[in-house]
C-alpha cells in the first residue's frame, strides 16, 4: 500500500515542524514548507539524518504568493504523485489596542492567517477531487471561539477561519474530502515576541507563566486527525494546557 502524502505549510517551527516529526513517524511522506530558504535548508538536513530523504520534501514558500504556492503544490505532486493530507498551519499573532492598531499589519496578518490558507486549499482541492479522498486540517486557536485583552485583531483571523472550514467541509464532503480544525490554547513556542510575553506577564499571569502545551502535543493531534478511519469525520478539536 502507497505512502499517504501530507503538505504543511508553516512547516520548519513550531507546530508545523512537530506535525512533519510526527507524521514522518508515522509512515507519512511529508513536503514542509515556509518562507525562509535557509531555515528549509537547515530543516531538510536535520530530517536526512532521521528519514529516508525519498520520504520527505523541504522547500520555501509563501503563503502571499500564489505562484510561489503553485510551485510548491507542483513539486510535492511531482515527487509524491498525489496530496491526502493539507495542514494549513502557516499563521502568526500580534495584539494591540483597536485605536493603535497598524492596519497594514493587521492586513498582512490576515493575508497570511486566511487569505494564504484560502490560496493553498484552492490550489490543493483539485488534486484531491482527482483522487476522490483528501484531509484538510486548518490550524484556527481558542482564540478562533473568543477574545481576550487586546485580542480583537488576531481573533477576528481565526474566526475567519472556524467560518470558512466550515463552509469547506460543506462543500467538499460530496469528494470525499474531509475538513477539521485544531485550535490550541497557549503553545510553547515563538508566537509571542518579547514585547507580547512580558505584556502577557504583567497584565495577565500575575508574574508567572502558566502551564503552556508543547508543539508536539499538538502534532500528536494532528497525527490522530490523520489516521482516522474513513467511517469517522473528526471536525473541531480544542487542546488546552491542562488546569
Amino acid at each position: 500500500m502507497a505512502k499517504k502524502v501530507a503538505l504543511i505549510s508553516g512547516g520548519t517551527s513550531g507546530i508545523g515542524r512537530a506535525a512533519v516529526l510526527q507524521l514522518l513517524q508515522d509512515g507519512f511522506c511529508v513536503c514542509a514548507f515556509a518562507p525562509s530558504a535557509n531555515k528549509a535548508k537547515a530543516f531538510a538536513k536535520e530530517l536526512a539524518e532521521l528519514f529516508e530523504p525519498a520520504n520527505f520534501l523541504v522547500l520555501s514558500g509563501d503563503v502571499r504568493k500564489e505562484e510561489s504556492l503553485k510551485k510548491v503544490v507542483a513539486a510535492t505532486v511531482k515527487k509524491f504523485k498525489r496530496i491526502d493530507v493539507l495542514f494549513n498551519n502557516a499563521g502568526y499573532g500580534f495584539y494591540t489596542k483597536p485605536e493603535e492598531v497598524d492596519i497594514k499589519k493587521y492586513q498582512d496578518m490576515m493575508e497570511v492567517n486566511m487569505i494564504g490558507m484560502a490560496r493553498l486549499t484552492k490550489l490543493v482541492v483539485p488534486q484531491m477531487k482527482k483522487q476522490k479522498s483528501g484531509l484538510i486540517i486548518n490550524t484556527a486557536s481558542v482564540a478562533g471561539r473568543s477574545v481576550g485583552l487586546k485580542g480583537s485583531f488576531y481573533s477576528s483571523t481565526k474566526f475567519a477561519v472556524m467560518g470558512y472550514s466550515e463552509g469547506l467541509r460543506k462543500d467538499l464532503v460530496p469528494y470525499g474530502i474531509k475538513v477539521a480544525t485544531v485550535c490550541p490554547g497557549m503553545v510553547k513556542t515563538n508566537f509571542f515576541n518579547q514585547k507580547e510575553y512580558k505584556r502577557r506577564l504583567h497584565e495577565l499571569w500575575h508574574g508567572r507563566e502558566p502551564m503552556m502545551l508543547q508543539s508536539e502535543d499538538v502534532a500528536a493531534v494532528i497525527g490522530f486527525i490523520c489516521r482516522q478511519p474513513a467511517r469517522s469525520e473528526v471536525r473541531d478539536v480544542f487542546i488546552m494546557p491542562f488546569g
